[in-house]
């Protein structure tokens, strides 16, 4: 098993502008193990959500 690293850091962005505005998903991971979740939808007038949350270290590890 490798060592920590500290300078880990990953996001995924999906997204597109298309009939409801500009819509996307997010995901970030942090080395901390904050988990940040964003989901902007327009459709039926859905507004954004987002949520942030601490996941165990090893999730982060599996990552």
């Amino acid at each position: 098993m490798s060592e920590p690293n500290d300078d880990f850091y990953l996001r995924y962005y999906v997204g597109h502008k298309g009939k409801f505005g500009h819509e996307f998903l997010e995901f970030e991971f942090r080395p901390d193990g904050k988990l940040r979740y964003a989901n902007n939808s327009n459709y039926k007038k859905d507004t954004l959500i987002r949520k942030e949350v601490y996941v165990n270290r090893a999730v982060i590890e599996e990552l």
